[in-house]
């Protein structure tokens, strides 16, 4: 049984500078690109889950997914970046975005509504709206993440796909695999970098981390 942990494609946030950054970025054109790339390698790959964060640009990066492979898609309410949405720049910014409403969530994830199941803790009010998550909040929530993914798993034959973000994929990592991995540390994850885990006999390891292969160099940040 597989795990594919997916970075989102490259947002406009990724792009700018820190002081110029919105709250839920989109992606840009080359975020645009290289969905295209991961959603056509994806083609290739067998696996019966997709799942993703409920922010723009991770629901942006799975749409191209959907549109492609046409599975359903799965939107965890727990699954965004370390802090959640908020509004600035620096450790001072604290301030809450709301994310985006449950019904614009999901015209966006999927080309139908019956094609997406959305967790309940995202609303018409949308899913965030709270103060700046804190160190340990995130780490805590990783915890509940990867108990979840790997039931998830364990119940499925072939695998499961989830797109995420760079340090709450790393968060995921150390707690699927150990804390004291120190490659995980120090590694910098790719815009829809691929990292494939293998659950055997009950314990996760690691087929490879970060391959961008499905993209060509130019678009690779």
């Amino acid at each position: 049984m597989l795990l594919y942990l997916i970075r989102h494609a490259q947002s406009q946030n990724n792009a700018r500078p820190a002081y110029c950054r919105i709250e839920d970025p989109p992606l840009t054109a080359v975020g645009r690109l290289q969905t295209c790339c991961l959603s056509e390698w994806l083609r290739t790959i067998e696996f019966d889950m997709l799942i993703t964060s409920p922010t723009l640009r991770a629901v942006q990066t799975t749409r191209a997914i959907h549109d492609r492979t046409g599975h359903h898609v799965h939107v965890w309410g727990n699954l965004f970046e370390e802090g959640g949405i908020f509004r600035g720049f620096g450790p001072q910014a604290g301030e809450g975005g709301p994310g985006m409403t449950r019904s614009k969530m999901g015209q966006q994830v999927a080309s139908n509504a019956k094609l997406s199941t959305l967790d309940s803790s995202i609303t018409e009010a949308g899913w965030w709206g709270r103060p700046r998550e804190s160190s340990d909040e995130s780490s805590a929530r990783a915890s509940e993440v990867a108990k979840r993914l790997t039931v998830c798993v364990r119940n499925q034959v072939r695998g499961v796909v989830v797109v995420t973000h760079a340090d709450f994929k790393r968060r995921l990592l150390l707690d699927l695999l150990g804390e004291h991995n120190e490659l995980l540390k120090l590694t910098r994850f790719s815009n829809t970098g691929v990292t494939k885990l293998i659950l055997d006999d009950g314990v996760l390891r690691i087929a490879y981390l970060d391959q961008v292969v499905h993209l060509p160099p130019r678009l690779v940040t």
